[in-house]
């Protein structure tokens, strides 16, 4: 028997595209062949990839759509996996983690506005991530480092869900760029995951030191190979933005394949050896 865990549609599926990131990643030869910037880009990001989303084509249908599809799970998924006390409280946890997306999981931050212990969050949360709504990404780090933050850190599965969760709509993100950051890297967290299934199986991490420093995606291939992706809802890239993946690929020595940073443009621009900053539409 073989378990095929069924995630919602690609980017490149949805375009009818095919896409080899993963393998122009890992070849250090990153490369784009579209252009998807600005409003575009943010229509398909809120979108996510749920087909019966994509369907609808007012954003209140799909955010009415998205509640629906929560309140079932919760409903009665939930209850055919674990068997959880405080059912009640699950639509407010969900909630509550949809404004942690993006950050280090705190299990004790998200449970005690809603009244659950450390633990009970813990759980439930781990609960979540089996129905597929949520994706832990555990911390990257090596004997060697003693100064990496090991703390995982919280993406749900889908874009469109998670703007639903915190009532995004284009014109929202339009009037407050600021607030498509944490959708936009779990999109991209999304993609990655979507594109690792049907290529070269991947372990996904994240990396942050306790300077500060971070790298939203770490890619492990089966070969021991690394790529890091650090993703920016931004027109325009800056030295700075690369203060991460310069201490990854350090960090990881020959094993360092490649380090991009996923921007709001339409060009390929390196950044040094083995940098580069990446249109986001190169990703299907």
């Amino acid at each position: 028997m073989e378990t095929i865990p069924l995630l919602p549609l690609a980017r490149a599926e949805i375009e009818g595209t095919q896409t080899s990131f993963l393998a122009d990643l890992f070849a250090g030869r990153p490369k784009t062949s579209q252009a998807c910037v600005g409003s575009a880009l943010v229509e398909r990001v809120l979108a996510g990839g749920y087909p019966e989303v994509l369907s609808r084509t007012s954003w209140t249908r799909r955010h009415a759509w998205f509640r629906s599809y929560l309140d079932a799970i919760i409903k009665r998924d939930v209850a055919d996996v674990a068997d959880l006390a405080r059912l009640v409280e699950m639509p407010r946890l969900v909630a509550a983690l949809g404004h942690q997306a993006g950050q280090l999981l705190n299990f004790s931050g998200a449970g005690s506005a809603i009244g659950l212990s450390h633990v009970t969050t813990a759980r439930y949360t781990r609960v979540l991530e089996e129905l597929f709504l949520i994706r832990i990404l555990p911390a990257w780090h090596h004997n060697r480092l003693k100064r990496l933050v090991k703390t995982p850190k919280l993406h749900f599965m889908d874009s469109g869900l998670l703007a639903a969760l915190r009532d995004l709509t284009p014109e929202q993100i339009t009037a407050n760029r600021t607030s498509f950051g944490p959708v936009l890297e779990t999109f991209v967290v999304s993609e990655i995951l979507k594109q690792a299934s049907w290529s070269e199986p991947l372990q996904l991490f994240h990396y942050r030191d306790k300077e500060g420093d971070e790298v939203d995606l770490i890619l492990l291939s089966e070969r021991g190979q690394l790529a890091g992706i650090e993703v920016k809802a931004s027109a325009t890239v800056q030295a700075a933005d690369f203060d991460g993946l310069r201490k990854f690929a350090a960090a990881a020595k020959q094993q360092f394949r490649a380090g991009v940073v996923l921007y709001d443009g339409e060009k390929v621009i390196p950044f040094g050896e083995k940098l580069f900053a990446v249109p986001i539409a190169a990703l299907w």
